[in-house]
């Protein structure tokens, strides 16, 4: 069949001329991919393939103008004539940008990238790995322009997008995503090298995911030689940042060295009592054996600790007047103390061993991670909810009692003391703890009633990596590889802070209600009853998740005159085991020890081609489906306290396709694209403290049937040659299919676990637009100044679903008279709040001075959010618990998070 194509495509070449041609590294020969190749005059273009070739069909016989762009290298241009037939111009060697180049070569220091980052999981990471397509309109506007509703890729969770560092797959094993501040800001410089696979296309150093992938490079040689620095302010996160890197270049003995650092400071951020204190450090070095043979030492890493707030009810935003009020701090001993605050490190080595002779490139790599992650919290034990928005001190709860309605309101309005954390209470009642310890026995003595805890992740990955790239013949490409990951996952509490008390005792608080009734439920650790713990002890729950996966991959490209085809497959083996390091007495015969291990055997297939009508249009099809693993996080009821998990665990299926078609004018460029993905056997689990109950309770999902579908449009005018007009948009679907099963377990162990149905079909995933657009205008003005306008409108987006609100509720008919008010009850609770729309305006000015020839300066203000719309939802949910007794929809009402209003970033660097 492939012969008989062959014969077909092969003939309608010769009618035309046809350009063909590889693109390389002047400095080490390495190919390079993803560089654009223009004829000037014909108005026709290509993308360098996986060994830096490129075919430009359709071609009109003649003598035309060469141009060679590619990101990190110094645009290249050549004088080419074409004859009839297939004209092969041999190798063509682009110069590392050595910080001499033109203004576009200088552009990614003009554009705000750190917008794409803000650190907080979740935040815009469903876009992050697509930065850098700048040859793709659509992909490039959601890059940059589509954060202020956490706009998600397809409607993707991050889990499905997969992110590579010299061919090593760093998504987290556990939780499936990647965390892009463990990157540290330094995505401008450190890993500025990168190559993407959009969506399912194909990928020479991996299979990807359906989300698409990245792939950070960080080969020495390919970093340009000479010093990068940058100062910038900013009133996000962090106020300040600064910046260096400094890059030797591959010298005459075959040594190459590039460094940077890096650090982020806000003693306090635009959200009152936040701070952000972050410091990085980046190392790259090679040593090149000989031609064909080199190796190079990746090592980064460096300290977050930043404090940050939560969401809460729209009633205590009003009640405050401002959307950005943090819950999460108060005043102690005159200055403002954080309760919620998280501290990263995550450091990483990797070595890799790169052999390439002609047309073959085999890349064989080792690494290791320390992911270390802590959230600190307040925890307290026979005392009341320090959380200042806790519904019990809320005006609403007093909503028939006008007196204390009143005082409420009053209280909340005008007294700031109110509305934060009471520091100097909790440590009051610690202090008064103490003082009733003096002349008591030891069994008498109470602890702390009030502490602050950390809430630890600890990962150490050990990871392999191989894979090649070679060239079969003139048309005919092959890439393949094998991976492992070797990881433990240690997940803990700990004591931050007795907070002026003596001691804390390792028990459950909230089982400690019902304690005549199973007193061994108190225990966290029955081996160790009623343990006195102190600061830096660990308490409460301590378990291993030890996990194994090992991957291989194939897949076979084709580029034709008139035809590109891609097909490949990926089979994978994991398995994980939750390992307990503590008797829990809520389950004392299944908590301590290693539990069952969990097996899955995994494969997926894809295919892709791409029909190149005349050279200026294209129609491209791509098609993947597979299964994967169920993530080891979601799989156990409740991992805290036990080893059981839910039952027929399944490997989610996943069935995925888009079309697309793509015009390269001149003038006027532009692609529009129709998707569709089906998934089936989700998992998804969540957790909350149920009154009801008065446990903490963990629910999970089985059997989640979701499809995501819709029509992405990107196109871009140049209506003079320094202006250009961009339209990028999406209308879609993202929505539940069907009614999975739900499994409520209660920590407290007195209730048995229940399952039960939940109708979840057609309601809408949270917390992503599916309707967005935008448009803007750049003017690339003489002597090297750079504009940018654009306006981005996003909405139909939802509120994320609690599963409570969609269960049966068999006991609910009994409050209703009438089937009428029945299901006005049913369509009350089981209801999804729309969010508000928003729309933002934007701006940039940048500046790209040379001082000479090797020295240059840039300047660049970039403002999001002109307009200062501070009514933006970027996180809003329904909280688990429901009001059994009443079924007031009001008793547990929704929370949300909101975006700040207008934020300026201002950049100066200098390179030489």
């Amino acid at each position: 069949m492939l012969f008989l194509l062959l014969a077909v495509m092969l003939p309608s070449a010769a009618q035309t001329a046809v350009l063909k041609g590889i693109v390389v590294n002047s400095t080490s020969g390495a190919p390079v991919s993803g560089a654009t190749v223009s004829l000037r005059d014909n108005s026709l273009k290509a993308t360098t393939g996986f060994n830096g070739d490129f075919t430009i069909s359709s071609i009109r016989p003649s003598t035309d103008y060469l141009v060679i762009t590619a990101d990190g290298y110094v645009s290249s241009g050549i004088e080419v004539r074409m004859a009839a037939g297939t004209n092969d111009i041999g190798t063509i060697k682009l110069t590392p940008d050595n910080y001499a180049g033109d203004f576009y070569g200088d552009a990614d220091n003009l554009v705000f990238d750190e917008a794409l980052l803000e650190d907080e999981e979740g935040n815009t990471q469903g876009v992050a790995a697509l930065t850098g397509a700048s040859d793709d309109v659509y992909y490039n506007t959601a890059s940059y322009n589509f954060g202020p509703m956490y706009f998600r890729y397809r409607g993707y969770n991050s889990a499905y997008q997969s992110v590579y560092m010299n061919g090593i797959n760093l998504n987290d094993p556990i939780r499936g995503q990647f965390n892009f501040s463990s990157l540290l800001g330094m995505t401008s410089r450190a890993f500025r090298n990168k190559t993407n696979a959009l969506g399912i296309t194909a990928a020479n150093y991996g299979f990807g995911d359906i989300g698409g992938s990245v792939n950070y490079n960080t080969i020495s040689e390919n970093y340009a030689p000479g010093f990068n620095g940058a100062v910038s302010f900013t009133n996000a996160n962090y106020f300040w940042r600064g910046m260096a890197t400094y890059s030797t270049g591959l010298n005459s003995k075959g040594w190459a060295f590039t460094v940077s650092g890096i650090g982020r400071y806000a003693k306090e951020g635009v959200v009152k009592g936040t701070f952000y204190n972050s410091g990085g450090l980046f190392l790259s070095l090679e040593k090149k054996l000989d031609n064909n043979n080199s190796l190079t030492l990746t090592a980064f890493g460096g300290p977050t600790q930043r404090a940050s707030n939560s969401a809460t009810y729209q009633e205590v935003y009003d009640l405050v007047g401002s959307n950005l009020y943090n819950p999460d701090w108060g005043w102690y001993q005159g200055k403002k103390r954080a309760s919620k605050i998280t501290e990263t490190f995550d450091p990483t080595v990797m070595l890799n061993w790169l052999y390439s002779k002609g047309s073959t490139t085999i890349n064989t790599a080792l690494a290791f991670r320390s992911v270390y992650y802590s959230r600190s919290a307040l925890q307290y034990y026979k005392a009341n909810d320090p959380n200042p928005t806790y519904y019990r001190y809320l005006p609403s709860y007093y909503k028939d009692n006008e007196e204390e309605y009143q005082l409420y309101t009053d209280l909340w309005k005008h007294d700031e003391s109110f509305r934060q954390i009471n520091w100097d209470h909790l440590y009051e009642v610690n202090q008064l703890n103490n003082v009733y310890n003096e002349g008591k026995p030891e069994k008498d003595h109470k602890g702390s009633s009030y502490i602050m805890e950390n809430r630890v992740n600890h990962q150490l990955n050990g990871m392999f990596n191989t894979y090649l790239n070679t060239r079969i013949n003139s048309v005919m490409s092959f890439q393949g590889g094998l991976s492992a990951n070797i990881t433990k996952a240690s997940n803990y509490k700990t004591i931050r802070d007795l907070m002026g008390g003596e001691f804390w005792l390792d028990i459950d608080p909230f089982s400690d209600r019902e304690i005549t009734i199973a007193p061994d439920n108190l225990q966290n650790d029955l081996d160790h009853p009623n343990r006195r713990v102190y600061k830096g002890d660990k308490f409460g729950y301590n378990y291993d998740f030890r996990y194994l996966n090992v991957a291989a991959w194939l897949q076979n490209t084709i580029a034709l005159p008139q035809w590109d085809i891609n097909y490949g497959m990926n089979i994978s083996y994991t398995q994980f085991q939750r390992d307990g390091k503590m008797r829990n007495g809520r389950a004392p015969q299944n908590s301590l020890g290693r539990g069952d291990m969990l097996r899955f055997d995994n494969a997926q297939v894809k295919a892709g081609a791409t029909y190149k009508i005349n050279g200026r249009n294209y129609l491209s099809a791509h098609a993947e489906y597979g299964t994967r693993a169920p993530l080891a996080d979601n799989v156990f009821i409740a991992p805290r306290v036990k080893n059981t998990t839910i039952k027929d665990i399944k490997s989610e299926r996943v069935l995925t396709a888009d079309a697309s078609y793509q015009w390269i004018y001149r003038r006027f460029r532009g692609s529009i694209t129709a998707f569709i993905t089906e998934t089936n056997n989700g998992i998804e689990r969540t957790g909350f403290f149920d009154e009801n109950y008065n446990t903490y309770t963990n629910y999970v999902l089985q059997g989640v049937k979701k499809v995501y579908k819709g029509i992405e449009l990107g196109m871009a005018y140049k209506i003079t040659p320094s202006i250009t007009a961009t339209f990028a948009g999406t209308v879609a679907r993202y929505q539940y299919k069907n009614n999975p099963k739900g499994t409520r377990t209660f920590e407290n162990g007195l209730y048995p676990d229940t399952t039960q149905t939940v109708y979840l079909r057609n309601y809408y995933l949270g917390c992503t637009p599916n309707l967005q657009g935008n448009i803007g205008i750049d003017y690339a003005a003489p002597k090297n100044w750079f504009f940018n306008i654009n306006g981005t409108f996003q909405g139909d987006s939802y509120v994320t679903l609690s599963p409570a609100y969609h269960e049966a509720l068999p006991e609910l008919w009994t409050q209703f008279d009438t089937e009428q008010e029945l299901q006005a009850k049913i369509d009350e609770l089981s209801h999804q709040q729309k969010l508000k729309n928003a729309f933002t305006l934007n701006a940039s000015i940048g500046k790209l001075l040379y001082v000479n020839r090797k020295v240059s300066l840039n300047f660049n203000l970039s403002v999001s959010n002109i307009l200062n719309n501070k009514n933006i939802v970027t996180w809003a949910y329904q909280q688990g618990r429901l009001d059994t007794k009443n079924y007031n929809r009001d008793a547990y009402p929704n929370k949300f998070s909101y975006a700040q209003g207008i934020k300026v970033f201002f950049n100066c660097g200098v390179r030489f």
